[in-house]
């Protein structure tokens, strides 16, 4: 039986692989060698270190992401982030971590940033605003995908402040009641796309309908034709 060529794919997707069932830790050349079954001189062929090794595990994270790009508006632009890189995490919780290691770049980031700061251009931001507003939201969907994964290692893990007596803190108690039907990562989304479309308001001038300003001039002519 023909053995199967060597590429860089198929190297970073062993590292996938071995990152989400033994963890990022695991990835080592000597690991994806024997995981392989090559020789580990063989994979310096096709990359040259570990750290090589790990830029191909965001690269790939980021191509099945399929982040959002094109003609797109900016709120949806942050909804449709946000649930990409969410899912991708979820499919590969070990491999993700890599993004906690290396920086993410690349054509694939290049575009989905360009389709979101000419989303956020169109709807009036200024630049440094549209900078700004993608530069939080990705930071708020990466507290999210950390939360998602914590829950996935550790499932049912809570903050647990129950031998806190009730009658010293019962707005505490209270909230624990309803904490289950709270879905935060919704809610939070929601705050970033209600904060900006406020700031944008708050940060363009009111413009009058034409009706009244032309309303005003009218009355300023006929009392400058009083006096």
């Amino acid at each position: 039986m023909a053995r199967r060529q060597l590429t860089r794919a198929r190297i970073v997707a062993a590292a996938v692989e071995l990152a989400d069932c033994e963890g990022l830790g695991a990835v080592t050349l000597r690991g994806l060698a024997s995981r392989l079954r090559v020789h580990v001189t063989s994979l310096y062929n096709h990359v040259r270190d570990k750290e090589d090794v790990l830029d191909g595990i965001v690269e790939s994270l980021i191509a099945e992401a399929n982040l959002p790009t094109g003609n797109i508006a900016w709120d949806k632009w942050i909804r449709q982030f946000a649930a990409a890189i969410r899912a991708v995490a979820h499919r590969h919780p070990g491999a993700f971590t890599a993004f906690h290691h290396r920086q993410v770049h690349g054509p694939r980031v290049a575009e989905s940033t360009e389709a979101a700061l000419a989303a956020f251009l169109a709807a009036g931001f200024s630049l440094t605003e549209a900078c700004g507003a993608i530069k939080s939201a990705s930071l708020a969907v990466l507290g999210l995908v950390l939360d998602d994964l914590a829950n996935l290692q550790s499932p049912g893990l809570r903050t647990d402040l129950s031998d806190s007596p009730p009658e010293r803190f019962p707005l505490f108690h209270e909230a624990k009641a309803i904490a289950t039907k709270v879905d935060a990562s919704s809610y939070l989304i929601d705050a970033l796309v209600k904060g900006f479309a406020s700031n944008l308001r708050k940060s363009r001038p009111q413009q009058r309908p034409a009706g009244s300003q032309r309303m005003r001039l009218s009355r300023a002519t006929l009392k400058s034709g009083r006096t």
